[in-house]
């Protein structure tokens, strides 16, 4: 039916877009034999490098010249599909399946990869005079009128500053394309004293206007001759992540077996490969094509549980038991955690019941977060050092039981916040950074680290050393990325992958919206559990629990906070068991209408102003309403007997211009201990209440339309959830309006009439915030009626704030 000399994958990917009509025919594919597939540095898997190798041993994955040319029509789908079938199929099914991953998603990465780089390209200055300011520390100035903002491209302490002069540039000019100038230039490793030289230093701080940088040891000449001259001075990304990537997923078209375990054969290949429809030209079918009888999965381990409270919740006991016994071999074993469900102290559990039951387990926890991999580490350590069966076990073994492996970049930007338990049990000891060679960390039963030093650990070569991978926040990193803490770690089928996460939540930051609408903005494992037939539920709600287990319990938040984005994202499967004492708390606080639904909406029609040194925006009249229920709440506490600490108060400001304003105004009031951060700064954690400033005030919603961030945002507070902002803007969003309809319902939507419309600005002008009139009175019909009795104390005791 197919030419024999179209590739397997290719072959398989065109079958797939008329899966249903092949199905239907009675006759059989004869296909050409795989063959072994390079990636795109061939000769990578056969350099033998006579050292260990490390991230400067890394290809430098040059974009192409194709790609350069498709970042200047903005990648059309035109563009893309040229001469490549593959990626033409994935656009027409928009799904990643065995045959098409590894090339499909070196293409999205390619495109974040060659846009992001453009913005660095666009910071390359000319002719710049560079000042000393201390020591090894320099100074230059950015003048460009580039339309971008060195402060939010550039990242102090991880990216670079490269120095050319003059003679480099006569000789070795700049390229036509800038952003083949950010890949690194031989000149760069000329002796120091060579005119063609070109210099490489560290940024440490960087601003719309200049940057300050650092040279490593001998990085510069002993004379001070190189500071008479001036240079073209570039800012550059070592793209370290992105180049562990493109390596796992060069590595990953090699590797059949892994990519079907990691993305399983769809229903209607099975059925074909089953029923003989697909054969090989004069061979048999490979092992890891072959479909035979699923081997039966172990029974579920009998336990004692070293956490007792396990043992009242199904899904995590059957969770903790399925992954001691052994997942399913056909792919990985996914734990999805909503919040508050317990999703961390599940795996926790399991990691430890895994080094009691089975001694000789090897097992690696990664994430994407520094902040992830600490949250895990150190309720490990908590265990490892004060339960007596596993002090006990520790000494029978002989070996270390766990190391947290940080990266010197985190190690130079501090690690105070890291609590001594966890960093003795580090390669920071001590403070003191140890570059841990590969045999050192073998050492070691228990390996927690991101998912970017996992990558360049395995690039070192792990070989077959570890039985179970924990990938935790697996639904906020993309794929690719998740590919680095697997492949070259799973290097049998006795080494099982565990997911856990909650996909609803925030997912992977990414920069090139192209990139992310093709879907490099999935998580591998929402693509399994929304995409995957062997991941399917059935009419009734059930699922094959040998590959994944969903946490249904909620133990964080009040009831009817849980009802909230239960009814919004979860299908209403979750069941709100927190404990009444802990989360009742408001229930007699006296600005709070109703004690039974501890949410409030304050209605405020502030202006939305833009920072003129940033893009960030700023909303002064929720700022101060925002202060007034934290000064509220900080001197008068839930009631007589409930007392609020800093501590417990989070503050939410989606947008940096207003978390700064925030924290000036707490920090001037005294309050400086109160937790003011971003929605991805919560992600995760809980504090007892949550106040919100939503910003965008008749405008557009911006980012905070997003359901993944409206999700994170609403379930963080245990007792209390306060929302500030302006309704008539925040009803266009479904989300939003639901919120907001509830609190109407419940009375705790809450509001002062406010005439004339004006609002004292920070530099004391007054300022109309009735804009337009239009949707002032469109704001006082949403509100009508809403003004009684319960609500008259509330605007009495507000009238300190300059609300006129």
């Amino acid at each position: 039916m197919f030419p024999h000399k179209l590739q397997l994958d290719r072959q398989l990917s065109e079958m797939g877009t008329k899966s249903d009509f092949w199905l239907k025919q009675a006759v059989t594919f004869k296909l050409a034999q795989p063959e072994p597939k390079n990636g795109t540095d061939a000769s990578e898997n056969i350099h033998r490098f006579k050292h260990e190798r490390s991230a400067a041993d890394l290809p430098d994955y040059k974009p192409s010249e194709k790609m350069l040319h498709a970042l200047a029509n903005n990648f059309t789908d035109a563009e893309l599909i040229d001469k490549d079938a593959i990626f033409e199929h994935y656009l027409s099914t928009e799904k990643l399946e065995f045959y098409n991953a590894s090339s499909v998603m070196l293409k999205l990465l390619t495109i974040e990869d060659v846009s992001t780089m453009k913005l660095y390209s666009q910071l390359i200055e000319p002719n710049v005079v560079i000042h000393k300011t201390k020591g090894n520390m320099f100074k230059a100035a950015l003048t460009s009128s580039a339309s971008v903002n060195a402060e939010e491209v550039v990242s102090p302490g991880i990216d670079e500053v490269v120095l050319i002069p003059k003679r480099s540039l006569i000789s070795s000019p700049l390229p036509k394309e800038l952003i083949l100038a950010l890949i690194p230039h031989p000149h760069e490793i000329l002796p120091l004293q060579n005119p063609t030289r070109r210099f490489v230093a560290s940024v440490e701080q960087v601003s719309r206007t200049s940057v300050h940088f650092k040279f490593g040891h001998r990085g510069i000449p002993d004379d001070i001759e190189w500071l008479s001259q001036r240079y073209h001075v570039i800012l550059r990304s070592t793209r370290i992540p992105i180049r562990c990537m493109y390596r796992a997923l060069n590595k990953l078209t090699e590797m059949p077996g892994l990519r079907r375990y990691l993305f399983p054969f769809p229903d209607w290949l099975t059925t074909m490969i089953a029923t003989s429809q697909i054969e090989l030209h004069d061979c048999k079918l490979p092992t890891w094509m072959q479909i035979g009888p699923t081997p039966p999965p172990a029974p579920p381990a009998e336990i004692c549980l070293l956490n007792r409270t396990i043992s009242d919740n199904k899904e995590q006991l059957d969770a903790v038991r399925r992954i001691v016994a052994g997942p399913s071999s056909k792919a990985p074993f996914i734990v999805f955690g909503p919040p508050g469900t317990g999703k961390t102290t599940t795996i926790v559990e399991s990691i430890l019941q895994l080094r009691l039951k089975k001694p000789q387990s090897r097992i690696l926890v990664a994430a994407g977060s520094n902040s992830a991999c600490d949250t895990i580490a150190i309720k490990l350590c908590e265990y490892i050092t004060d339960n007596l069966l596993l002090v006990q076990h520790q000494h029978l073994l002989g070996y270390r039981p766990l190391i947290r492996i940080y990266s010197r970049t985190i190690f130079k930007k501090g690690l105070k916040s890291v609590p001594p338990l966890l960093l003795n049990n580090s390669n920071c000891s001590g403070h003191v950074y140890e570059h841990l060679k590969i045999g050192k960390v073998m050492e070691y039963s228990i390996i927690v680290a991101t998912l970017v030093t996992v990558g360049r650990l395995a690039y070192t070569g792990f070989g077959n050393f570890f039985t179970h991978i924990f990938i935790d926040e697996a639904g906020a990193t993309t794929e690719p990325e998740t590919l680095m803490g697997i492949v070259d770690v799973k290097q049998s089928n006795d080494c099982h992958v565990i997911l856990s996460g909650d996909y609803k939540q925030l997912g992977a930051v990414i920069k090139s919206g192209r990139a992310g609408s093709l879907g490099l903005n999935h998580s591998l494992m929402e693509r399994l559990l929304t995409g995957s037939d062997c991941y399917k539920l059935d009419e009734n709600g059930n699922y094959d629990r040998t590959l994944q287990i969903r946490l249904r319990r909620n133990y964080r938040s009040h009831p009817e906070i849980v009802r909230l984005f239960n009814e919004l994202y979860y299908d209403g499967e979750l069941i709100a068991q927190a404990a009444d004492a802990q989360v009742n708390v408001a229930a007699e606080w006296d600005v709070l209408p109703n004690g039974k639904f501890p949410i409030i909406f304050q209605a405020a029609h502030g202006v939305t102003k833009r920072d003129e040194h940033t893009t960030s925006s700023f909303n002064y009249l929720e700022a101060q309403v925002l202060c007034w229920y934290v000064k509220r709440l900080l001197k008068h506490g839930l009631g007589p007997n409930v007392a609020v600490k800093q501590e417990d108060i989070g503050v939410v400001a989606p947008y940096t211009s207003q978390g700064s304003l925030i924290c000036r105004v707490l920090e001037q009031q005294g309050f400086g201990s109160v937790e003011v951060g971003s929605v991805e700064t919560y992600q995760g954690r809980e504090k007892l209440i949550i106040i919100a400033t939503l910003v965008r005030s008749f405008s557009s919603m911006g980012f905070m339309s997003n359901p993944r961030r409206i999700n994170v945002l609403i379930s963080r507070a245990k007792a209390l959830l306060i929302l500030i902002g302006n309704p008539v803007t925040l009803r266009h969003n479904h989300d939003f309006k639901f919120i907001i309809d509830e609190c109407i319902k419940h009375q705790t939507y809450l509001f002062k009439k406010k005439s004339p419309s004006f609002t004292h600005s920070d530099d004391g002008t007054k300022e109309n915030t009735a804009n337009p009139h239009n949707a002032t009175l469109k704001a006082k019909k949403v509100m009508s009626g809403m003004v009684g009795p319960s609500l008259c104390p509330i605007c009495a005791t507000m009238n300190g704030l300059k609300i006129s």
